[in-house]
């Protein structure tokens, strides 16, 4: 049974509501969840995968922004034990610990949400985001999907697509398809200057199809002169790739030779 729309959806919210229950069985299942795991669902909306989350976890921090929604919420789950409706907005709220990360959050937070469980710690996410921006996040060098977001998330997280579901498993239908993911913490190398590295991504992505030496001497000109990018440059070892082939590895070691080299002129 579908679930019923009872308040007109929030554009500006990003409101689309999962209605398959058997797809929202599918993104709690992949979280693999036990009643020792205390779980974040952002965008709780009216509940439907709450209920599921509420079965199998030991506590659910069910977060929703909508005050409508919260009111709903509060009514569906006041008798329950294990889950928590908390207002707000999931990015800027106190929120307790939790280990595990599980819903369908509107696709306006999609970005900000991923470099959100980037810094945070847990153990694994099962979300629903739009097709279009997981296949961005899944984007691998060489390919047109791959870019700053890809380098952003697949740096910190491990993400592996579980399955594609159409606009027709939604209500209201968005205009889009979207995709499952199982995302993870991934190990990072700490040897990396952090705002470095995020400099240096930006500064050559700007120019993602040239080559690395044409388009890392446009960055470091910009930023230490035509006389000092040029020395630098000599005293680097570039690989002979165009930047949107450049892998997260390549990123990190081009980095560190460019905080050895560069700032040691400055």
């Amino acid at each position: 049974m579908a679930t019923p729309i009872l308040y007109r959806p929030v554009k500006r919210l990003g409101q689309n509501f999962l209605a398959n229950k058997h797809i929202a069985s599918r993104v709690v299942s992949t979280a693999e969840l036990t009643r020792t795991d205390t779980v974040l669902e952002p965008g709780a909306g009216y509940g439907t995968i709450t209920h599921l989350l509420e079965e199998e976890a030991g506590r659910v921090l069910a977060v929703e922004k909508d005050p409508r929604l919260v009111s709903h919420l509060r009514k569906e789950f006041e008798n329950s034990p294990t889950v928590s409706v908390i207002e707000g907005d999931v990015l800027n709220i106190p929120l307790p610990q939790f280990n595990k990360v599980v819903g369908t959050p509107p696709y306006v937070l999609s970005s900000k949400l991923i470099l959100f469980l980037a810094k945070r710690k847990f153990e694994l996410a099962s979300l629903v985001l739009q097709k279009e921006f997981g296949e961005r996040l899944l984007g691998e060098p060489g390919t047109a999907d791959y870019g700053r977001l890809s380098i952003a998330a697949q740096r910190y997280l491990r993400i592996r697509p579980i399955m594609n579901i159409p606009a027709t498993a939604f209500r209201p239908r968005p205009k889009v398809d979207s995709i499952l993911l199982r995302i993870s913490p991934n190990d990072v190398n700490t040897a990396v200057n952090e705002a470095l590295f995020e400099e240096l991504v930006r500064g050559l992505f700007n120019q993602r199809r040239r080559v690395v030496r044409s388009s890392f001497q446009h960055y470091l000109s910009k930023k230490i002169g035509r006389e000092k990018a040029r020395t630098s440059l000599e005293a680097m070892t570039l690989p002979e790739k165009r930047v949107y082939q450049l892998t997260i590895s390549d990123l990190e070691e081009l980095c560190q030779q460019f905080s050895k080299v560069v700032l040691q002129q400055q």
